[in-house]
């Protein structure tokens, strides 16, 4: 048993929380809302870890563990995502222009063959 009131453990459980994460420099880092739930299958070890720092209360639950972490990565290399995103983004384009061409070009050969008819 601890003699610490509960402002106390909480303000310890912060502090975990932040040097755990890396964070402590960056206000509100694993606080953002949260809109979407993605669902994921982990191996037991990866669980244990999350059931882990929920249990010392470090996280309030696996989900938000994960999507701590999971922001920490991807923020901590901001400029590589942000690149991955743009170049997906490309991508997405080329490939809708691509369709509609394709579509086109379907579309021709058939009034073609039709009007041949």
């Amino acid at each position: 048993m601890t003699d610490e009131t509960p402002e106390e453990m909480e303000e310890v459980q912060q502090n975990l929380r932040a040097e755990f994460l890396g964070r402590a420099s960056v206000e509100g880092f694993g606080l953002r809302k949260r809109e979407i739930s993605v669902m994921t299958r982990m191996s037991t070890d990866i669980v244990d870890v999350l059931d882990a720092l929920v249990e010392l209360e470090i996280f309030k639950s696996r989900s938000e563990a994960v999507a701590a972490l999971i922001e920490r990565a991807i923020y901590s290399r901001k400029t590589l995502f942000t690149e991955i995103r743009s170049q997906a983004s490309d991508i997405k384009k080329k490939r809708e222009a691509a369709r509609h061409l394709a579509q086109a070009t379907i579309q021709a050969m058939k009034e073609e063959t039709e009007s041949e008819e």
